[in-house]
């Protein structure tokens, strides 16, 4: 095991985040260069806070200035950690990023994630809820999540996410998607009145039944703040789940109101919104791999650690192997990082941009 490990310049999210994983489960130190803002930034001082809380100022310190910066946070702790995240897309990262040093300890943990949860780009908290949760839950992560306060782009929000793991992770093993069970829209809105999330809703079912597939729609309530009930804030998240895997894609509706320190956007139709999220599912089926490239880089940090024999397991750490829809180059990059900080084999076998699979086993 490697215990400083080097990141350079601008690495990328799944990079950084797959690095302060496994660095809050091995006690490495990690050199990256300065200055980080925005979502890197917090990502790292959330690390320093599960870790060694007493290296949060001199992580603060670091990572503004334009220098290379060493970081030890030493091993997660079990318990009740509050996050402040308030940059766009830190939420998501940081749920993804911390749940699995937290799993290793074989003790129940509570992240509250306090920022923006409905951002452009990232996954709603119900694609967290519904697609990641399950499929951690295969590696023997019970993550119970609760929207506590949505938060759309500009605004805060509050996830809390119950951790109650096994006493240690469980092989993943997902080479065939299997049967397409159901299609299910979620149209979830901060204004229980507001139409819009239903017309983007059936849109996206009409664009799926060109696709062979039957779309069931909901609408839920959001809790919310005033701010998005006036603004008539709402997402649409649509989950497919197959016999051995799950798939999502979102997109959100384009306010009534628009704040101005979002800048000007051009308005976008409800069923235009419902016909992007249909797209990026149409996507998914109309190739192969059970995983979507995305979601492949998240569940890549639990095999690792899965085949390194970290956590409370007795004999050979065992094999993780699935297949991905698409080679990512954040995939292929973390898998590099993956053989020079621990005890393990982690190939990517496919082109960037093609379907791809992915074994991650313990080293020889």
């Amino acid at each position: 095991m490697r215990h400083l490990v080097e990141l350079g310049e601008a690495p990328s999210p799944a990079v950084l985040d797959g690095a302060l994983s496994l660095a809050l489960s091995t006690g490495a130190t990690v050199r990256l260069v300065g200055p980080l803002t925005g979502a890197d930034a917090a990502l790292v001082l959330a690390a320093a806070r599960i870790g060694d809380a007493e290296k949060l100022e001199e992580a603060r310190a670091g990572i503004a200035r334009a220098e290379p910066i060493e970081l030890a946070f030493g091993h997660a702790r079990a318990g009740v950690h509050l996050l402040d995240l308030p940059d766009e897309g830190a939420v998501a990262r940081a749920l993804w990023s911390f749940a699995w040093p937290l799993a290793l300890l074989g003790r129940p943990s509570e992240l509250r994630l306090s920022g923006a949860n409905h951002t452009d780009g990232v996954p709603t908290f119900h694609e967290l809820s519904l697609a990641w949760a399950p499929l951690a839950a295969r590696f023997g992560l019970k993550a119970s999540l609760e929207l506590l306060r949505a938060g759309f782009n500009g605004e805060t929000g509050e996830i809390a996410a119950s951790l109650d793991p096994a006493p240690a992770l469980t092989p993943f093993h997902v080479v065939h998607r299997g049967i397409l069970r159901q299609v299910t829209l979620v149209a979830a809105t901060a204004e229980g009145r507001d139409e819009e999330p239903l017309r983007a809703a059936q849109a996206a079912a009409r664009k799926l039944r060109v696709h062979g597939v039957n779309a069931e729609s909901e609408r839920v309530p959001l809790p919310h703040t005033q701010q998005a009930a006036r603004a008539g804030r709402w997402a649409l998240t649509a989950v497919a789940e197959f016999e051995n895997s799950i798939v999502s894609a979102s997109a959100l509706g384009t306010p009534r109101e628009r704040p101005a320190l979002l800048g000007p956007e051009s308005p976008q139709a409800p069923e235009a919104v419902g016909e992007k999220v249909a797209d990026r599912v149409g996507r998914f089926l109309s190739g192969g791999g059970a995983i979507d490239g995305r979601m492949a880089e998240r569940l890549l940090v639990p095999s690792i650690l899965c085949a390194s024999g970290l956590g409370a397991r007795a004999g050979t750490p065992p094999t993780c192997h699935f297949t991905t829809s698409v080679v990512t180059d954040g995939l292929v990059s973390l898998a590099t990082l993956a053989r020079r900080m621990l005890p393990v084999r982690a190939v990517v076998d496919g082109a960037v941009g093609e379907e791809g699979v992915v074994v991650v086993a313990p080293a020889a």
